[in-house]
């Protein structure tokens, strides 16, 4: 009767762990459909022949141009039209890749599209105008891939 006893208990207790296995694999398997659908969903809403929105390869050019641009702004004048140059390079992959980079210097801020970090005076340009865009803001055909900061304009009276 204990040897009974005993095969009932290990069975009883195998059993527990096949259960708990197989929880732990629903688990995961439910995990993966989910990251599955989420991928194909994003993939759907960026369209045929489209990356999915979250691209960090761009952001490195992005910045990159962005860094350019100042450089280009305090260059020597020897210096500028070589770094605007590389700049426009640079400008040419992206309209080609489907990016549209947006720079209003002298123009007001979209609010929509660009962040105001900043303030500045600046005679030659009306009250709200971006003197300068500390970081381009950016679309793929009208859906926004990164926001834009821009410093304005702001005299004092």
């Amino acid at each position: 009767m204990g040897t009974l006893l005993d095969a009932v208990q290990k069975s009883s207790r195998a059993h527990a762990r096949l259960t708990l296995q197989v929880e732990d694999l629903e688990r995961k398997l439910e995990g993966g459909l989910s990251e599955m659908r989420g991928t194909l969903q994003s993939l759907k809403a960026t369209g045929p022949g489209r990356p999915p929105a979250s691209e960090p390869h761009w952001d490195v050019v992005l910045d990159a141009l962005d860094l350019l641009d100042e450089a280009v702004r305090v260059a020597s004048p020897e210096l500028a039209p070589g770094l605007a140059g590389v700049a426009a390079r640079l400008e040419n992959f992206l309209v080609s890749s489907g990016l549209t980079r947006l720079v209003p210097a002298g123009h007001p801020a979209d609010g929509r599209v660009f962040r105001v970090v900043g303030t500045e005076p600046h005679v030659g340009l009306p009250e709200g105008a971006v003197v300068r865009v500390v970081r381009a803001a950016v679309l793929r055909g009208d859906r926004l891939v990164r926001e834009g900061e821009a410093i304005t304009v702001r005299n004092p009276t």
